[in-house]
């Protein structure tokens, strides 16, 4: 890479914005330009810029982790904002004065439990206001959601709570990434055949229920199916995690990381400024980064601030010399850094700050 380096600081994330715009238009060719099909999931990014360029393309409707991300959604006047956590405790509150603060954005949480919808209810209703609701389903994850089979039970019992409206089933199978898209394709027939009965059996009720399902790498299956909304998220920027599960030419990496020469303290190591705060660490040492152009370096270790780079000759490099990596998960390692830094033209031209990576903004 022929990047002006002068003023980047390291470590710290590079962002390319074209990169990012041709992910985008690439995922919106596959579900045949329908905006309408996607509610992207921001968590990946947590920045503005990328739900003002995802609001350019036409997509209105958008799916967020945290109060903090819902809110940078309302920033930017996004029709459609679904908080993909059943809400409870403070959250229900934040999440009413989220509906009351942003009045044209209209919001939805996810439920699982009767008991956690009685509490959403009785909040709402004591502030006059309603939330849209969607039954998180468990299709095989086991991390949150009801199984398809007891969902039909659950829907009954909260149809008639106040100031809340089934909108929609949600559905994330972020277990689903076989290497083999045939592979892939046969686990999500076979992990949705419960959530389709339960579509089949609640439709003459429901008819317009929203079917949100699926992430970044089931996305390539789920985009075949006219009746689903794909939510996809990493798809902005990838990553190495992820770059196996596409073909060529379809997604690239839009975020790199750059970080520099520390110190060397053996002929066969150098130390860079590449430690856990900087590159999400919660995979094992060899799959937290991707050197691009540098195959032969190895990361062996890291601390807070430092990694250590086996390298064949630590001769031939020089003491602030800078080298760039794809991270192996994108996600954790954006919300490790307050801002990213724009890159056009090979040339510092900005931040985005990843102003979703605090828990609270406003409200």
């Amino acid at each position: 890479m022929s990047i002006d380096c002068t003023n980047i600081q390291s470590p710290g994330l590079l962002v390319f914005p074209e990169k990012v715009k041709e992910n985008i238009a690439y995922v919106l060719s596959l579900v045949g330009g329908d905006a309408n099909r996607l509610r992207p999931h921001i968590k990946t990014h947590k920045t503005k810029e990328v739900n003002d360029l995802l609001l350019a393309t036409g997509i209105t409707k958008f799916k967020c982790a945290t109060i903090a991300e819902a809110e940078l959604l309302a920033l930017s006047h996004a029709p459609s904002i679904l908080l993909s956590m059943q809400a409870s405790g403070p959250y229900i509150y934040r999440l009413v004065e989220l509906v009351k603060t942003y009045p044209q954005s209209r919001f939805a949480c996810l439920i699982d439990d009767f008991h956690a919808a009685e509490a959403i209810s009785t909040i709402f209703q004591s502030h006059g206001i309603n939330i849209d609701v969607f039954i998180d389903i468990n299709v095989g994850m086991n991390r949150t959601g009801i199984r398809p089979a007891l969902a039909a039970t659950l829907i009954q019992q909260i149809k008639s709570l106040p100031a809340i409206t089934i909108s929609g089933l949600h559905a994330y199978d972020g277990h689903i990434r076989d290497l083999n898209l045939e592979d892939r394709k046969l686990h999500v027939q076979t992990d949705f055949v419960e959530f389709e009965a339960l579509v089949q059996a609640i439709s003459s009720e429901f008819p317009d229920l929203e079917l949100c399902v699926g992430g970044t790498p089931s996305f390539l299956v789920h985009h075949q199916n006219p009746a689903y909304v794909c939510s996809p998220g990493t798809f902005v920027f990838f990553d190495a995690g992820y770059a196996a599960l596409y073909p060529e030419n379809s997604l690239e990496p839009a975020l790199y990381i750059i970080s520099r020469i520390i110190s060397k303290p053996s002929k066969t190591t150098i130390c860079l400024d590449l430690g856990h705060k900087s590159v999400a660490a919660e995979n094992t040492i060899e799959n937290r980064v991707r050197f691009i152009d540098r195959p032969e370096f190895i990361l062996v270790s890291q601390s807070e601030e430092h990694g250590i780079v086996e390298v064949p000759d630590s001769d031939v490099f020089e003491i602030g010399q800078e080298f760039y990596m794809i991270p192996y998960h994108v996600c954790p390692t954006v919300a490790l850094h307050a801002n990213l830094q724009v890159i056009e033209n090979n040339q510092l031209a900005g931040i985005w700050e990843v102003k979703a990576r605090n828990r609270k903004i406003n409200i």
